[in-house]
């Protein structure tokens, strides 16, 4: 099935208004729908596995096959008794190519392996776009969802399935569908959907709905935490590249960056072919590998001291990361070399794409479809746990060091008012480019650091900055976690959240978004902190409250401040999926450090159980869509080729008999 290029979809601009059907409209009704939620792991292979795994779909015949030999339930939904069939009306269409054999005869257990994984085949299976499952969570489709009625789950039956001499063994699965989430929809890649997926040579995967689907919507089963103890990397020796400039050559620029020429070697194993970026660390370039014949991305540093003796923590962390995660299950970035040239230390990673923020703003800053917003939550929450069992902070999570792994989008017609965290200026977008993958990775480990060592004052970017950073209370691991809120509510909005550079300002503005003040403890312990600081907390309290507005706040901050909005009045709380959304960003934005959700905690929040069918889901359906029409064409080239080539050999020797 070709697709084009640009989707043109319409959807209604509140969730309760939806059509009293799926998104996924280009599959039958019929269809059986089992999905993985996002993730966005790379590879075929899984990120994150449950420790057993196990695959069923329904088998359910097609056409006139499917009305003549599948048997109608009863009214009071009782299983019917055995009754005789009628093979003349079964055959009329003639004999079926694929014959089923079941055998309801139970096999032995298999005994669960540790960090199973499932059997797909790479060249068979496009790469997905999710790979944390949810087979058993709650859907959100807003019309449907409220006529579904609840039904008494029936135990599993194990069977033995025979597809024309391939056996596999599976659960048979309960159709009944109910309220508590059991309807689910496809949005990986690795999804059998339908007749589509039977291609030849690619077996069907079978899903149980059983314990281990379960583990499969929670998302911290997927985490896999570092060895214990951690490996703390030593300091990374950087081999010094010797080389020899042409005279008068000028390598650096005024400020000590390195002069970028496209074309040019840098070492003779790497080729520069591009700048990427540039700031106050040094440049990164994209390179070409000789020697490994790839592309790749390197990060050229200033020739300045103290970006240099900053550079070397990062590759102690990046060394960190790649010794207790060599399989990258948790999605940050790593380190493939490094070396000393012309001055400049230079750390080279794998080429990613674009940033998150990148993507936004080529989006005109339209915000995400909330599956996708999922997705990312999933994913960072992952790597921030990650890093957080390995004792580091990152201190400086923001959208433009995520990155995507692939930029590819479908533009779909949007046509509605955006949300927004301010009452005033309402934005509208006729359009918007949705991603085709989720999968990101985690970069800039510059301001990494490791909760036994040496804490700066001051860190994070303004906008993600959490309040105990502003107010000198010292930060640890919490902080990261209020950057995740921030950049989360921008996924919804598509702006920043706190867009001030004013500390009072700040604190007033999260005032207005958590409703609530700061503890009078808290402020109490604030003040008597930084009493002798250069910058007391004092400057910002009156008797323990929040001195804002006060006589020197300007009219264009006190407007912007009072403009904010509430958490509850920016999050819709129209279906199940945005009031555990909004519970979870409650539980974030939360003054105290100390009771604050964990990383740990967040991948077990009920959110994640959650799923909700919009444009992600759909763009998500169509690259599966995509993948099968590739297999199938080509599958037919390779058809194509083994029939001529007989006739090509045959023609030679006539022509030698000659």
């Amino acid at each position: 099935m070709s697709v084009p290029s640009t989707a043109t979809l319409h959807y209604p601009h509140h969730p309760h208004q939806s059509p009293p059907y799926g998104y996924l409209n280009a599959i039958p009704q019929h269809t059986s729908l089992y999905y993985r939620s996002n993730s966005g792991t790379q590879q075929p292979q899984p990120s994150y596995q449950p420790q057993s795994q196990r695959y069923s779909t329904e088998m359910r015949p097609s056409g006139s096959v499917a009305s003549s030999a599948a048997p109608t339930p009863s009214a009071t939904g009782k299983r019917r008794r055995k009754q005789t069939p009628d093979w003349k009306e079964f055959y009329k269409n003639g004999v079926p190519k694929e014959i089923i054999v079941i055998d309801d005869t139970p096999p032995p257990e298999p005994t669960p392996k540790r960090n199973g994984r499932a059997n797909v085949t790479a060249s068979r299976v496009p790469r997905p776009i999710s790979q944390n499952a949810s087979l058993n969570a709650r859907v959100h489709n807003p019309v449907s969802s409220q006529a579904s009625t609840a039904t008494t789950s029936q135990p599993s039956k194990r069977r033995k399935i025979t597809v024309n001499g391939t056996t596999t063994t599976t659960a048979a699965v309960n159709r009944g569908y109910n309220n508590g989430g059991t309807e689910t929809a496809a949005t990986s890649l690795a999804s059998t959907i339908g007749d589509s997926a039977s291609i030849a040579g690619t077996k069907r995967k079978r899903v149980t709905r059983g314990s281990m689907a379960k583990k499969q919507t929670d998302a911290f089963a997927h985490y896999q935490p570092p060895p214990h103890p951690p490996i703390k990397a030593k300091e990374v020796i950087v081999r010094k590249v010797e080389d020899t400039p042409r005279t008068n050559q000028k390598v650096d620029d005024d400020e000590g960056h390195y002069i970028v020429t496209p074309g040019a070697f840098l070492t003779h194993r790497y080729r520069i072919i591009k700048l990427l970026g540039q700031g106050t660390f040094g440049k990164v370039v994209q390179a070409f590998d000789n020697q490994k014949n790839e592309y790749c991305a390197i990060k050229i540093i200033r020739s300045v001291q103290k970006y240099r003796d900053a550079s070397k923590i990062e590759l102690r962390v990046l060394s960190t990361l790649g010794k207790n995660d060599s399989e990258n299950r948790n999605k940050c970035i790593h380190l493939r070399d490094c070396f000393d040239y012309r001055n400049h230390i230079c750390i080279v990673t794998d080429l990613l794409g674009m940033s998150v923020f990148d993507f936004l703003k080529s989006n005109s800053f339209t915000p995400f479809p909330s599956s996708q917003i999922q997705s990312f939550a999933r994913q960072l929450f992952t790597s921030v746990a990650f890093l957080h069992d390995l004792n580091l902070i990152h201190t400086d999570l923001k959208p433009e060091n995520i990155l995507l792994m692939h930029n590819t989008s479908e533009t779909f017609t949007y046509n509605r008012v955006i949300p927004s965290s301010t009452h005033s200026n309402p934005r509208k977008a006729q359009t918007r480019k949705i991603l085709l993958d989720t999968d990101i990775r985690l970069i800039d480990f510059g301001s990494a650091t490791f909760d036994d060592e040496y804490h700066s004052s001051v860190v994070s970017t303004r906008h993600y900055r959490a309040p105990e950073i502003i107010l000198g209370l010292g930060w640890s691991f919490p902080c990261d976690i209020w950057s995740i809120g921030c950049i989360l509510v921008e996924f919804y909005t598509g702006d920043a959240l706190f867009q001030t550079h004013d500390n009072l300002e700040h604190l007033a503005m999260m005032r207005t978004v958590c409703n609530a003040d700061i503890e009078t403890r808290l402020v109490r312990q604030a003040i008597t902190k930084t009493q002798n600081s250069n910058s007391p907390a004092s400057r910002f309290f009156r008797n323990n409250r929040l001195d804002y507005p006060n006589a020197e706040t300007t009219k264009t901050s006190r407007r912007y401040v009072k403009a904010m909005r509430r958490l509850d009045e920016m999050i819709p709380q129209t279906c199940s999926f945005y009031r555990q959304l909004l519970d979870l960003l409650k539980k974030i934005f939360v003054y105290d450090p100390s009771k604050r959700i964990s990383a740990r905690d967040a991948l077990k929040h009920p959110w994640f159980n959650e799923v909700i069918r919009d444009e992600g889901i759909t763009v998500a359906q169509m690259r599966i869509d995509r993948g099968v029409e590739m297999e199938r064409e080509l599958r037919r080239r390779r058809e194509g080729n083994s029939d001529t080539e007989p006739e090509d050999d045959e023609t030679e020797a006539e022509g030698d008999d000659e």
